[in-house]
Parts: structure tokens; C-alpha cells; sequence
């Protein structure tokens, strides 16, 4: 079996040899990874590698990842670093090819311990570390902010051989997400797929707009001009009492189907945070002092809360339901709204209906804002990596981590979304286009991201989504109410964060 993972990788090796000519695989390369059955580009498209320094031999080493059981949307989580073997599933295969390839050029082995599902990972992690245990080189899965606010995480500016300019990382989570530009404890990028899933985008119905002679939007994403007022004029007056009976209900027409949680889908696409860092990221203030913020949370909850056109499965809307989920699954199953809140790892679920369906980014706050910007989190859908400080060896585990990364850019990113999303959910050329536009759109909250110490998501948060179910009005007063608290949260997550290394 060895003899043949070998003679297989000496095969893939080749391959790399032959499309870079003499350059060195430490270089410039290309590895098309593509399903063989997909048309192949006749372009030779150089991909930057990471660099291998010369008699790098990690004597069989077995890397160690902690990693959750399950992922949020059913998925494992393993599955994402770590497969034991090819099964003709696209993505699994690409991370089998991407795994033998750099084992084989390190000579180390990838090994994954698997420890309860992905909300309980944290704690066992915290547990160990704190305790001084070396039992694992990197941890995987949600909850990272937990223990990089507790100190458990390495630093990855600091770590060698990790390189955080390089484009195999995602350059959006270093950006948000790094304190005073040289604090970061996790991370993801290409070498994953999951946190890909935790992408927040709209799902539109186009027999809904071909019945009603709507332009699907994608000409507008293109031109920049798919904004929120774009997006109300679909909306506004769409809601239709199908059944007569006099009220709204989940057997009637609707503009959108959410929950509460829309708010901020809507608030970050229009480039708005619940707080911003001010003086080289490292002071957090409140953004309703900030006049475009009350005005652009103003004018989305204006839309949000009209119960006539817009279904908020957890408004109370469906009172008459044990689950008011279930009536929103209803809706949408059915073909009865316009539009649909969703993740990109949603999408697989839609195979079952039977409308077309075409996939969209958040719209901006006007035609003038320059990028789309689409809501994600390492809590929950998403997923991130971090190295643990009882790791005895970080630049062993960054060498690897930089290594798998740099390998996976044309691996495992066109298993995702030229294979697995393009060609096997989603349903038409225009949808593959905009996916790749969600993938350069994400956007990090750092206050969403560690929650302030719990002020955040255990008091701002339910503001927003009290003002979503019953109007702006006591918005700001809500929002002042908080203030004290929000003051002694961040002055403690500030000092926190100095001490860290």
C-alpha cells in the first residue's frame, strides 16, 4: 500500500514538473484539479507556492489536529483537513490528493483526534491547554475567539514559517480581525472549505421573477449597482394573502424569508459593523453614535419589520406554530418568497425544490460603496484553525500549515466551487459567477467575533432583533442603555489582548 500511495504521488509530482517546465515545485506551479469529466482550460495559470526549504524531513511525524465530530450544517468536520481514503466524492478526493501530496514532500502524516461536536470543542481544548497538556499541535473547528481570548492560542504573527501576506490565507479575517495589525490566534483560508459555507448570500426564485417580469439581479452585482434601495423595490408590495383568509401566514406570497438575524446580513453588506476599532485597531466604539449607521440600520429595519411583505420566521409572525421555522421551511420549499436569506452551505440543501433558483450577494448600502460585503463568522457555520501554546515545536506546525495552505489554492478551492457548487448545486452559469464574488466579500465583526466578554451578544444583539420585530423606536435609547456595560467589556477585552503575546 505504501509502495503504491508512492508511486502515486511521484505521479502527481510529475504532473507539477511538467507544467512549470524547470522551475522547482518550490516555486510557481499549476495542479489542475478539476473533475477529469469537467472541459480543461488550455490557459497554463501560475499559482504561487509556498517555499519548502531544501532537506525539510519530518521522520514520519504524526501531526496532531483536534478537530469537532460534526460541523453546524450536518457536514464533518474532519472531513475538511483529514480523509482516509478517495471515495469519488469530489471534495473528500481533492483533500486526499491535497494530504498525500504534502505528507509525502515533508514526510509526516496527518492525524486528527476527535473530540465531542463543534460547540463543545472549545472547552475540552481550554481544559487541556490550561492544564499544560502537549496532546494535540493544532486545534480545528468554531470557537476559536474562546480560546484566544484566554490566552491558549499562539500568536500566528510570531509564528515562523507562517506567512500572513500570502493569498493562501484569507486576507479578510487578518484584516478585521488582527489587533493593532500584529495580533491574530486563528485562522482559515484555502486549505478549508467550510468556513466557505458560513458565507451569508441571497437565494432568489426565478419563476417568481419571470412571473412577475422581475430582471434577475445579476447585471446589477456585476455593475455595482445591486443596492438595498435595488433590493426594497423587489420587496416592497410583493406580499400576496393567497389563501384570502384576511392575514399573512406561512400558505401565502412573500418578498423575503429570514429571522431576525437579517438585520445584520443587511447592516454588514452596507458596510457596517455594531463596532469599529478606531486608533490602529486597538479602541472599540459603538457605532450608533455614528449618524450613517442609525440611518442605515433605520432604513433596513424599515423594510424588515413590514409584516405585509417580509416573513421573520422568529418575529412572532407565525405565532400560531409550535416552530415558526418550520413555516418559514414551508415558504421556501414551496416557491412562495421572492428571495431567501441563506449560507452558501445552504445551497446543497435546495436540491430538493423544484423552482430554479439563482444565488446573490447581500445588497450594498448604495452604488458608491465599492465592494460587496457578505457576513461570516468562526462561530457556528464557519470554521478556523488555531496552534495551541503547548505546541513544542511551532515552526514544524506552521511549515506544515503554510505548506497545506499554498497547496490547496488549486486543489481544494476548485473542488468547491468549480465541481462541487458549480456543477452539482447550483443551477445555472450566472450563480457559479456570483459565488466566486461571495468568496472575495467576507466580512468579520470583531465585536460579533468575541462578543465583548458576552455584552454583545447577550444585550447589543438583542436590540437589533428587537428592533427588527417591533421598530426602530427605542433603538438608540436600547443602545445607550448598554453603554456602561459595553465600556467595562471592551476595557476588559483591551487588556486581555495587551497581555497576550
Amino acid at each position: 500500500m505504501k509502495n503504491i500511495k508512492a508511486a502515486a504521488v511521484i505521479f502527481l509530482i510529475f504532473l507539477l514538473f511538467t507544467a512549470c517546465s524547470s522551475k522547482e515545485i518550490n516555486n510557481n506551479t499549476n495542479l489542475n484539479a478539476n473533475d477529469p469529466s469537467e472541459p480543461q482550460s488550455s490557459k497554463t495559470v501560475e499559482t504561487e507556492r509556498p517555499n519548502i526549504p531544501e532537506g525539510t524531513n519530518y521522520g514520519g511525524y504524526e501531526l496532531r489536529i483536534l478537530t469537532p465530530e460534526d460541523h453546524i450544517s450536518g457536514i464533518s468536520a474532519y472531513g475538511d483537513l483529514y480523509v482516509e481514503e478517495e471515495v469519488g466524492e469530489t471534495l473528500n478526493d481533492a483533500v486526499f490528493r491535497r494530504n498525500m501530496m504534502v505528507e509525502e514532500l515533508m514526510n509526516f502524516k496527518i492525524t486528527v483526534t476527535v473530540k465531542g461536536v463543534w460547540y463543545e470543542l472549545a472547552a475540552f481544548a481550554q481544559k487541556s491547554i490550561q492544564a499544560g497538556n502537549d496532546d494535540f499541535d493544532v486545534v480545528y473547528g468554531a470557537y476559536q475567539p474562546t480560546l484566544a481570548y484566554n490566552g491558549c492560542l499562539f500568536n500566528l504573527y510570531n509564528v515562523d514559517n507562517i506567512n500572513l501576506s500570502k493569498p493562501w490565507w484569507n486576507q479578510r479575517l487578518i484584516e478585521d480581525l488582527s489587533y493593532k495589525q500584529n495580533k491574530l490566534y486563528y485562522i482559515n483560508g484555502d486549505l478549508t472549505f467550510l468556513d466557505k459555507y458560513g458565507i451569508a448570500c441571497l437565494l432568489f426564485n426565478k419563476q417568481l421573477f419571470d412571473d412577475y417580469g422581475f430582471e434577475y439581479p445579476y447585471e446589477q452585482v456585476r455593475q455595482g449597482r445591486w443596492t438595498f434601495d435595488e433590493f426594497t423595490k423587489l420587496v416592497k408590495g410583493f406580499g400576496t394573502d393567497l389563501n384570502g383568509d384576511g392575514k399573512m401566514n406561512e400558505y401565502d406570497l412573500w418578498g423575503l424569508s429570514g429571522n431576525v438575524a437579517e438585520i445584520f446580513r443587511f447592516m454588514y453588506g452596507s458596510n457596517e459593523r455594531i463596532m469599529s476599532f478606531s486608533e490602529n485597531n486597538t479602541i472599540p466604539t459603538l457605532n450608533y453614535f455614528n449618524e450613517r449607521h442609525i440611518n442605515i440600520v433605520s432604513k433596513i429595519v424599515d423594510v424588515l419589520s413590514d409584516r405585509a411583505n417580509i416573513l421573520i420566521a422568529d418575529s412572532g409572525q407565525l405565532s400560531h406554530l409550535a416552530d415558526g421555522y418550520a413555516g418559514g421551511d414551508l415558504v421556501n420549499r414551496s416557491g412562495r418568497t421572492l428571495l431567501i436569506s441563506g449560507m452558501v452551505g445552504s445551497i446543497p440543501d435546495m436540491r430538493a425544490v423544484e423552482y430554479d433558483f439563482g444565488i446573490i450577494p447581500f445588497p450594498k448600502s448604495e452604488a458608491a460603496q465599492q465592494n460587496y460585503y457578505s457576513m461570516v463568522s468562526t462561530y457556528g457555520w464557519g470554521t478556523a484553525l488555531g496552534i495551541p501554546i503547548t505546541n513544542t515545536n511551532v515552526e514544524r506546525t506552521g511549515l506544515i500549515l503554510e505548506v497545506m495552505a499554498g497547496y490547496s489554492t488549486d486543489i481544494i478551492i476548485p473542488a468547491l466551487i468549480d465541481v462541487s457548487l458549480k456543477s452539482k448545486y447550483v443551477r445555472d452559469e450566472e450563480s457559479a459567477e456570483m459565488l466566486e464574488i461571495l468568496l472575495k466579500s467576507t466580512f468579520y465583526d470583531v465585536s460579533n467575533e468575541y462578543a465583548w466578554g458576552g455584552v454583545v451578544w447577550n444585550g447589543l444583539m438583542g436590540i437589533y432583533y428587537d428592533a427588527v420585530r417591533n421598530g426602530f423606536g427605542k433603538f438608540v435609547s436600547s443602545m445607550e442603555s448598554q453603554l456602561s456595560k459595553v465600556e467595562a467589556d471592551t476595557e476588559k477585552w483591551i487588556a486581555a489582548f495587551e497581555e497576550l503575546n
